[in-house]
């Protein structure tokens, strides 16, 4: 006897008793667990308590003479895959619509041992892969869903809950912020969230290709289409099918392609260079940018009508420097991050490092305190898993040592406490610490923060 554990689990839902046992001795022989129902009821309290891969599912019963029990058992979640049987060559009509209902083939009876495998073999292949795109789906969701969008400040939360609410929208959403705020993120998000998270999310940065390049970049063209075109190439409007199409620096896009893109959004067609066809866009447009749009209209930069069109659903990125508040969990979220991308276990950031942290600008955003955190990680010695003062970049530490005058109370008296103990134990900084009450480390990382001298020691 096998010890093998079935490979699947198959119902075998039939009103004739011969039919089941048949079916449940083939499946079983080769490895499959089986279930069986000799009712329509019966066949979706089966499916709905047991949760099989398969259905072979008999197209009437005597308590049911339609497709209720077929849609009802593709109304579970993560249904089965049904594959029909029926000897009623009359019934091909319905088992037509039986397909249309969801159903993923139909065997006719009496069938052949090798047709029907065949069959049952391909139904649980497209369930296997209908399953590792749903998990490959919800890890993009973890990864940039709204959650993504790391903070508990006022303005981060109104960032999630707008995206929330615009995920759905079919219309434009232009995205507004700083660079390195997390603009391509909160696309990302707003793809995730929608009907369309199945479908590709394509990036388009307007900013980094050629102007000549464009409409080629954008439309496609075909073999021939202008010199240079040795072959056909797919443009990104059509590769984004049903999806979401990101156009990240829309306010870099140059005037005469911002004319063609005013057409597609108005119109939703397109044609690929050198192509007479129109063909249909069905992407949803999500656009981003640094500038200013309005200024840039009236600079002439940018298109009045162009900005119309897209200026109709914005979310507002908000600078990391309006939100200190949201540091100390973004510096977690990032330590988790490089933990795990540079093998660093344990890693995280002292509290004199935050509380520089909090008084830098931040003009690269959160982009910037990323790259800091990963560069501070990278000059760690081995078995060192904290981010001290040492390791911060020289700007940082200058915007310390510009804020120094205005230590708050607490610091001001914690600092002076520092000083005394270091006098009293001329420099010592071991028994400094210990009347502190202080590690030896975090001693001197308060010494740096302060920027305590020997002379004041």
């Amino acid at each position: 006897m096998s010890l093998t554990p079935p490979r699947h689990t198959v119902l075998i839902a039939d009103d004739e008793a011969y039919m089941r046992d048949d079916l449940g001795e083939l499946l079983a022989a080769r490895g499959y667990a089986t279930l069986f129902a000799k009712s329509a009821a019966e066949a979706v309290a089966e499916a709905e308590a047991r949760r099989p891969d398969l259905v072979l599912l008999d197209l009437l019963f005597p308590d049911c003479r339609d497709l209720t029990t077929l849609r009802r058992i593709r109304q579970l979640p993560d249904p089965p895959e049904i594959v029909i049987l029926s000897g009623q060559t009359e019934n091909i009509p319905l088992v037509v619509e039986a397909i249309k209902a969801g159903a993923f083939d139909y065997v006719p009876k009496p069938f052949a041992e090798a047709e029907l495998l065949n069959r049952i073999e391909k139904a649980l292949g497209l369930r296997a892969l209908k399953r590792s795109h749903a998990r490959l789906l919800q890890d993009a969701r973890g990864d940039f869903g709204p959650e993504a969008l790391v903070g508990e400040s006022a303005p981060m939360r109104q960032v999630r809950e707008t995206l929330r609410k615009l995920a759905d929208f079919e219309g434009c959403v232009l995205v507004r912020g700083e660079s390195g705020t997390g603009k391509e993120l909160a696309a990302r998000a707003l793809h995730y969230l929608s009907r369309r998270a199945s479908s590709p999310f394509v990036v388009v940065n307007c900013a980094a290709i050629p102007e000549a390049l464009t409409e080629s970049v954008l439309f496609g063209h075909r073999k021939g289409a202008f010199t240079g075109a040795i072959e056909s190439s797919r443009g990104k409007f059509e590769q984004a099918e049903d999806g979401t199409l990101f156009l990240d620096e829309i306010g870099d896009m140059p005037l005469k392609q911002q004319a063609a893109l005013l057409r597609v959004l108005e119109y939703r067609t397109f044609a690929p260079l050198g192509e007479a066809r129109e063909r249909e866009c069905r992407a949803r447009f999500v656009l981003a940018t640094n500038r200013d749009l309005r200024a840039a209209v009236a600079a002439g930069a940018f298109r009045e009508d162009l900005f119309h069109r897209i200026n109709v659903s914005t979310v507002a990125l908000p600078a990391l420097s309006s939100r200190p508040e949201d540091l100390p969990r973004l510096a977690e979220f990032f330590c988790a991050k490089l933990s795990v991308q540079l093998g660093r276990p344990g890693l995280a950031v002292e509290p004199e490092a935050l509380m520089v942290f909090r008084r830098y600008d931040w003009p690269g955003n959160v982009r910037e305190l990323r790259n800091v955190l990963e560069a501070a990680t990278m000059l760690l010695d081995p078995g060192e898993t904290s981010i001290g003062l040492a390791r911060l970049p020289a700007e940082l530490l200058a915007s310390r040592e510009a804020s120094e005058a205005v230590l708050s109370p607490k610091e001001q008296r914690e600092k002076e406490e520092l000083v005394a103990a270091l006098r009293k134990f001329h420099g010592n900084q071991s028994k400094a610490a210990q009347a502190l009450g202080y590690h030896r480390n975090t001693i001197r990382s308060k010494i740096r923060y302060f920027g305590i001298t020997l002379s004041e020691g």
